[in-house]
C-alpha cells in the first residue's frame, strides 16, 4: 500500500513537471506573439483537463497586457542615478583600499617601534649585567 502511495506521489510530481514545462513553452510562444494553446492541448491530451484553463488564463493575461515604454526623462534620470550609484560604489572601494593601506602602514610602524624598544631593552639589560659583574 505504501509503495502505491509513493508511486502516486511520483506520478503527480511528474505530471506537475510536465504541466510546468508546457506552460513555460506556451508563455514563450505568447511572448513571441505566436499563440499555440490548442497545439499544446493536442500534444498532451492526457493533461487537457488541467492545461486548458491554465492556457486560457495565460492568453487572457497576455491580451490584457499593454506595452509600456519609459519616457526619455525617466530614462535619463535612471541613467544618472545608476551612474551616481556606480561612482559611489567605486569611491567606497577606493576608500576601503586606502584605509587598508593606512592600517597596514600603522601596523608595520607599530611593529618596528616594538622591535626597536625590545632591542633597546635587551641592550640595556646586557649593559646593566656587565656593570653588575664588573662591580663584583
Amino acid at each position: 500500500m505504501l509503495s502505491r502511495v509513493k508511486r502516486a506521489g511520483k506520478d503527480r510530481s511528474m505530471q506537475d513537471k510536465v504541466i510546468v514545462e508546457v506552460l513555460a513553452a506556451h508563455a514563450d510562444h505568447l511572448a513571441a506573439n505566436r499563440g499555440a494553446g490548442e497545439d499544446y492541448l493536442n500534444l498532451f491530451p492526457a493533461y487537457r483537463a488541467e492545461l486548458a484553463p491554465l492556457l486560457r488564463i495565460a492568453e487572457q493575461v497576455k491580451a490584457a497586457l499593454a506595452p509600456v515604454s519609459a519616457s526619455p526623462e525617466f530614462q535619463s534620470g535612471l541613467k544618472r542615478d545608476l551612474l551616481a550609484a556606480a561612482l559611489q560604489r567605486a569611491e567606497k572601494q577606493r576608500n576601503k583600499r586606502r584605509t587598508s593601506f593606512l592600517l597596514r602602514r600603522e601596523v608595520l610602524i607599530g611593529a618596528a617601534l616594538g622591535s626597536a624598544i625590545s632591542l633597546a631593552g635587551i641592550i640595556a639589560a646586557l649593559l646593566w649585567r656587565q656593570r653588575s659583574v664588573a662591580r663584583v
